[in-house]
């Protein structure tokens, strides 16, 4: 097929990306390149465009070293698996660095190989913080181009979001439950951290995809929704692919389990309470997991 739908994920971070990106890869329809976050709209600067490409080329010096220790200890699997991650970062890297013009490198980039796949596509969550005229850009760079926006419930995909940047940035010392109700203290007295509330502005990002998006080429989902099995064929009709095999909702990158501190909990729910009250007003139906919530902030 010359002409697949591509999919472009725009969030929200910690919201199923990751877990939609494997569905996706091993889904027989489609063809994902070995990276899931390409991170092309969000380089345009040149120090992002630089920051990006050293990410990627440490990435790819790790692949590189993996596949020569696997290599020495004969497991031919791990090899080809290597050989097939270095070969798309390679690609992508050279893509990132390479002349933008047209966005025809970055679509090339992700059909090269896809063969007669139906649908390919990326996942980067970060996306969700562009300016409104670059999403336009982005879902107008060919006519057959899907945005798509996950939804986690609020205090889930918070509390996710900082038990992830604790397990990161702990110190030896630290334990991380200690670190992300630290974290999340700062966020609610002090309004540090603002990247990880911005992540979580359904409101904001989602009235800025309707604006700029036209309507029939954008999807807001539930990811609670998705993790069931309609929820995931939905996402797939609308893209046009077959439903697929749908093995459970196992999570993807969940992160440490910690206990969130009870003093912290209602003061969390009372400042995100603006946003369960938007998504129910302007997207809703809210799932059963959005709705006990959001009884404990009104009760």
């Amino acid at each position: 097929m010359s002409d697949p739908l591509i999919l472009i994920c725009v969030g929200a971070t910690k919201a199923g990306t990751s877990w939609l990106y494997r569905a996706l890869h091993e889904h027989p329809d489609c063809h994902l390149r070995a990276v899931k976050e390409v991170h092309y709209w969000d380089t345009f600067d040149d120090a992002a465009r630089a920051r990006q490409i050293a990410a990627f080329a440490g990435r790819l010096d790790g692949f590189l070293r993996t596949r020569d220790e696997a290599e020495a200890a004969g497991r031919g699997w791990q090899v080809r698996n290597m050989d097939r991650r270095i070969a798309d970062m390679s690609d992508l890297i050279d893509m990132l660095d390479g002349d933008r013009r047209g966005d025809a490198a970055y679509l090339d980039y992700l059909q090269q190989g896809a063969g007669e796949a139906r649908l390919v596509g990326e996942l980067t969550p970060g996306y969700a913080l562009l300016p409104g005229d670059l999403i336009a850009r982005m879902a107008m760079a060919r006519a057959r181009v899907r945005i798509l926006y996950l939804m986690r419930d609020p205090l889930a995909r918070l509390w996710s979001h900082v038990r992830m940047q604790a397990e990161r940035q702990k110190r030896p010392d630290q334990e991380v439950q200690s670190k992300a109700n630290a974290t999340l203290w700062r966020i609610l007295n002090k309004g540090h951290e603002t990247h990880v509330t911005a992540r979580g502005d359904y409101a904001g990002t989602v009235a800025k995809l309707r604006d700029a998006v036209p309507e029939e080429r954008l999807m807001v989902a539930f990811a609670e929704t998705m993790y069931k099995e309609g929820g995931f064929a939905a996402i797939c009709a609308w893209l046009g692919i077959a439903p697929g095999v749908f093995d459970g909702a196992e999570k993807v990158h969940e992160g440490p389990k910690v206990a969130m501190r009870d003093d912290l909990r209602p003061m969390a729910l009372e400042m995100l309470r603006p946003q369960y009250d938007w998504v129910a007003e302007n997207v809703g139906p809210l799932p059963a997991e959005w709705r006990a919530n959001l009884e404990n902030v009104t009760s």
